[in-house]
């Protein structure tokens, strides 16, 4: 379904954990932040790479909602703006429509206070340079280790204190 955001059954997992409760464990703080708290939408059009970050992000008691499509990631933007704290997204959506995507949401005032990472099994110096420019909060090699993982939510607490 074009446009809007997937929250089908993923392997065992809802594809949307928030609503209210955590999926992925109990309140996983480490002194500043409690992860089961933060937010995080998942933009990755590879199935099986979208499962392997979906249970990584909720093994570190993330809430994760997941969409496959940069115009899905704008459609959950305009739904639930305010109720997302960090973007996770995809490089190769395809690459054209992630960095537009990018662009689009630094160009709003409002969405831009949102911290979006960006992700790639690539690692050409060109296309991180391109995406920090652009206002990425910061760029993930794939295949993404768990202690990247768990430090995400700075991203989203030095955007805020800006």
């Amino acid at each position: 379904m074009e446009g809007e955001v997937d929250k089908q059954n993923l392997s065992g997992h809802m594809k949307e954990s928030g609503s209210g409760k955590s999926v992925g464990g109990g309140g996983a703080g480490d002194g500043f932040v409690d992860r089961s708290k933060v937010r995080i939408l998942l933009c990755d059009n590879d199935a099986k790479s979208s499962q392997e970050v979906f249970t990584l992000l909720l093994k570190c008691s993330y809430q994760v909602t997941s969409v496959r499509s940069a115009r899905q990631v704008i459609d959950a933007l305009n739904a639930d703006g305010p109720e997302i704290d960090i973007i996770l997204s995809e490089v190769d959506i395809p690459m054209t429509k992630g960095m537009k995507m990018l662009k689009y949401i630094m160009r709003d005032k409002d969405l831009r206070r949102i911290p979006v990472i960006m992700m790639s099994a690539q690692d050409e110096v060109s296309i991180v340079v391109k995406c920090l420019r652009l206002g990425a909060a910061d760029y993930l090699v794939k295949p993404l280790r768990t202690n990247e993982l768990l430090n995400l939510w700075t991203h989203m607490w030095r955007r805020r204190r800006m």
